[in-house]
């Protein structure tokens, strides 16, 4: 007879405590015991595919269940998982990154700090279609928030490797999100949050609809569809964020309205004509720079929070064909739409015009977003000049550093599509349990740009006319030739696919004395593609505000894997279970992966446990394919061959020409994983769970070698430095630097160790309800990242300087929830340890760095239950109204002063109310 497979609550909680494997005995609402008769159901757990009895499995597995999820107040997946302790903001991206870099908005996730690219994101056990921004050099990353929370039944947290069994990316751990299903009659949610201080408001609508019993009316078919609006969050509303500069660190450009000038040729420094008055919003005085200069700070213009709408469609069906087959179908699309606005773009000759840009050889450019004045000029601050020049000397041109304050702010919309189908059956068939399913999963992105990004070939000319005021009104005339240089329209659009088929197999097949040994084997076909198109205007670098050329790409291949399992009880409450896979990439290779994992359990109060195991992540398409594009190195670089000699600009404190791009040749990153582990659940209503973890990273796939350290060891890395002809000039020494590659490459390794911690009390409370309190807890006690010369750093409670966040020491999650007749009161505190700050811009080094405060947050829920068919829910998240603690970071890893939007929530005390009808 088919057995419907379900997870009951106990099982979810096990997983919770970590007491995986133990009695469920802190069940918050545990099922009454079966009857004797009834045979427990198997259910298959993250990270096996062997079915075991509920809660039987040893795993380290976390759950978020759906009443924890909303407990939590979270109104996207990436808020839900910043409350999980193992996953850290350094390696992440918030959906808040697009503001200044082109991100398309994607939101991911990273445990262990290792970055999404090593976190193996799944839906219902299967895999997504990753973003795949090739802007960042990632297409294997997931975005979080196309995932729709209020769709999701549970979250499946394995904080352990397992290649062995998924394959590829999941070398850090699995996050499975477990959507609705096998529901019946209706569900209809209103949801309206909002800041006590302004900005950032969510409304969301949800409608869940079910009919059919599966066990007695063969069939089961399931709808959901949500929608949801974030309205944004702007620097000028938080105080916190609202200034890019102060006594250490100063994040303001020098690209500004009325802008600044400097002599052509050095007759003087950098100026400005307007000072002191630096009129805003364009120009500030800032007094920790030169005085005679004004300098522009972004911080109020730039989004907190982007402006955001989700919507989601779900459909789910399930028919059971006879008493052993059972087939199913899911399909989902989902489709997010964010709107960016930041500050406008500025222009001058400090960014560099890519080589096949159509004025990079053309003067007076040379290379360069140049404005150039000549004196004659119209608008040529002639009396200024002069003042600044002894008497009688003669005026020389002058460069602009502007900020292009006739376009306007920068607005562009991300438009994300993520269609998915699966079409499946399984059953049972000789005592073999059997899944087989093909997916088909897609990933479609695309940015459009609304305003404020000039086209360069078509902007530069008229900045070059004289006939542009940059320190006052612009004729109008000459106004509307600048807004005509306006870029409009898609700039790119990207397609990653996932199609496969798979299946597996399980049974028990051989009776030990201590309990049976249990197999499974499957196997997997996928064919990865990944397309990204550009604009032509994008392909050379011609449009502003993209910081280079972005080429086409059409990239696919085949996967293909075997994967085989046991699970040996070798002796009494002892078992013993073994896992390898074997893939093969396309081009790339094959990789065998194995698995050990034992599980000891003396007495019913105790439980050990422990793994280790192989992982390995196959070198992405964009790792091995991605364009090769030319950029140049930052300034004031030397030529350790020719600069002493020549003293020339062109060997001395210059830019070199770079190659950047995929590399064919890339190795895979492999890692060697273990944990060990004890659970104790002394008394009825106690649980503590304690696992130490380590992970030994190595082969890293790294974006070049910087170009500092190539030219500070021509010895070691002089095979990466390209030179032209012999200087008759200099016939002694080597040609001139044409090239620096810093295309991909395997260098460096992570060795990294801490504990997890996870425990549960539930207090009896009599006529009064129940209390149950849950902690979870993540502390790294090693963490250090190689670093080129073969030297090791420490990572752990350092600010990472390039792209902001941090692993920190300690991270924890604490909640108390008191449950009374219809009520539910729930108190949650988020904890984080302090951290090494970045250096500011304006300290010197010689001092140790500053310390960012603890980050600590407390959020409150109450939830009534006493109206039939109704739930009431009203909270407050940030209960106390707690500012991000002040970093360097901001301003330096993202165009967000003040705090790092990695790390905090610049939202402050938010509160919100949602009211669900359920009906029949």
């Amino acid at each position: 007879m088919f057995r419907k497979t379900k997870v009951c609550t106990g099982l979810m909680l096990a997983f919770g405590s970590a007491a995986v494997g133990m009695n469920p005995a802190l069940a918050q609402q545990q099922p009454p015991a079966p009857p004797p008769q009834q045979q427990l159901e198997k259910v298959e757990i993250t990270g096996s595919s062997i079915k075991r009895i509920e809660a039987e499995t040893a795993l380290p597995v976390q759950v978020i269940t759906r009443e924890a999820i909303e407990k939590t107040g979270a109104t996207t997946v990436e808020q839900l998982l910043n409350t999980v302790t193992a996953a850290s903001s350094s390696g992440q991206l918030p959906a808040a990154s697009v503001s200044g870099a082109t991100t398309g908005g994607i939101s991911s996730v990273s445990l262990r700090g290792l970055n999404s690219q090593h976190t193996l994101v799944l839906l219902n056990g299967k895999r997504i279609a990753p973003y795949g921004i090739g802007f960042t050099n990632d297409n294997v990353s997931v975005d979080v928030n196309s995932i729709p929370l209020a769709a999701v039944e549970r979250v499946e947290i394995l904080k352990d490797g397992a290649s062995a069994v998924y394959g590829s990316d999941a070398i850090a751990g699995v996050i499975n999100f477990i959507l609705r299903k096998d529901y019946t009659g209706g569900e209809v949610t209103g949801y309206y949050g909002d800041t006590t201080d302004g900005g950032a408001s969510v409304t969301r609508a949800s409608l869940l609809w079910g009919i059919g019993d599966l066990g007695k009316d063969r069939f089961n078919v399931m709808a959901t569809y949500s929608w949801q609006h974030e309205k944004p969050l702007f620097g000028a509303q938080r105080s916190f964020a609202s200034k890019g500069f102060n006594n250490i660190n100063d994040t303001t450009s020098g690209n500004t309205f009325p802008a600044n000038i400097t002599a052509v040729g050095g007759a003087f420094g950098t100026r400005n004509p307007s000072t002191p008055a630096c009129p805003p919003p364009y120009a500030v005085f800032d007094p920790q720079l030169a005085p005679k200069g004004c300098r522009f700070d972004p911080s109020p213009l730039v989004q907190l929070m982007p402006d955001a709408e989700r919507n989601s469609l779900l459909l789910s069906g399930r028919y059971a064909l006879n008493a052993n087959v059972e087939l199913y179908a899911e399909g989902s699309w989902n489709r997010n739409r964010q709107n960016n606005t930041i500050q406008p773009v500025p222009i001058s000759d400090q960014f560099a015009l890519p080589p096949n840009h159509p004025l990079f050889n053309v003067a007076p450019y040379n290379g360069a977003s140049t404005i150039l004045i000549h004196p004659g000029s119209q608008f040529y601050p002639t009396a200024y000049i002069q003042s600044q020049l002894a008497a009688g000397a003669p005026l020389p041109d002058i460069l602009v550093r502007w900020r292009d304050n006739i376009s306007g702010n920068r607005h562009i919309e991300d438009v994300a599509d993520a269609p998915r189908l699966v079409l499946g059956g399984r059953g049972t068939a000789a005592a073999w349990d059997w899944d087989a399913n093909y997916l088909h999963s897609e990933s479609r992105v695309r940015e459009n740009v609304i305003s404020g990004y000039p086209i360069l070939s078509q902007v530069l000319p008229i900045l070059n006319s004289g006939n542009v005021n940059f320190w006052g009104p612009t004729p109008q005339a000459t106004v509307d030739q600048i807004l005509a240089t306006d870029f409009h329209g898609e700039a790119f659009n990207i397609k990653s696919t996932l199609d496969s088929l798979a299946g597996k197999a399980s049974r028990e097949v051989y009776n030990l004395p201590a309990g049976p040994v249990a197999v499974a084997f499957g196997a997997e076909g996928r064919r990865e593609k990944y397309v990204f198109n550009a604009s032509s205007q994008i392909a050379i670098g011609d449009v502003s505000g993209y910081g280079g050329n972005f080429l086409p790409v059409d990239k696919s291949r085949n996967v293909e894997g075997l994967f085989g399992e046991v699970n040996i009880p070798a002796f009494k409450n002892f078992e013993a279970n073994v896992a390898v896979r074997y893939d093969h990439y396309e081009n790339t290779g094959s990789s065998t992966n194995p698995k050990l994992g034992l599980r000891y359990q003396p007495v019913k109060e105790v439980l050990l446990r422990a793994s280790a195991g192989k992982g390995y992540r196959a070198p992405s398409l964009l790792d091995l394919y991605a364009p090769n594009t030319t950029g140049v190195t930052p300034p004031g670089l030397n030529d350790p061959l020719r600069c002493p000699t020549t003293g020339s600009s062109n060997d001395c404190a210059t830019q070199f020409p770079v190659l950047n791009g995929g590399n064919a040749g890339l190795k895979p990153e492999k890692s060697k994983n273990f944990t060990a582990g004890i659970v104790l659940e002394p008394i009825n209503n106690v649980s503590v769970a304690v696992d130490w973890f380590s992970i030994l990273l190595q082969d890293q796939i790294n974006n070049g070698i910087p170009a500092a350290v190539i030219l500070g060891d021509l010895a070691k890395y002089g095979s990466l430095v390209t030179r032209g002809p012999v200087d008759p000039a200099f016939p002694q020494l080597p040609g001139p630097i044409t090239q620096i590659s810093q295309t991909n490459i395997n260098v460096g390794k992570t060795n990294l160790s801490g504990w997890d911690f996870d425990m549960r009390f539930r207090i009896p409370a009599g006529d009064y309800g129940r209390v149950t309190i849950e902690y979870t807890g993540t502390y790294f006690y090693k963490y250090d990242s190689q670093n080129i010369d073969g030297s090791f750093s420490p990572v752990i409670g350092q600010a990472n300087s390039n792209t902001g966040g941090v692993v920190p020491r300690l991270k924890t999650y604490l909640s108390a929830t008191w449950a009374t007749g219809p009520w539910n009161f729930t108190v949650a505190q988020n904890w984080q340890s302090s951290y090494a700050d970045l250096y500011g811009t304006l300290e010197d080094g010689s001092s140790p760095p500053r310390q960012v405060g603890v980050y600590e947050t407390y959020d409150a829920q109450v939830q009534y239950l006493g109206v039939k068919n109704l739930k009431m829910t009203g909270g407050i998240k940030n209960l106390f109204n707690r500012a991000p603690p002040y970093t360097n970071s901001g301003g330096q890893t993202s165009f967000q002063a003040g705090y790092d939007p990695t790390y905090g929530d610049p939202r402050g005390r938010f509160v919100y109310g949602s009211l669900t009808y359920m009906f029949k």
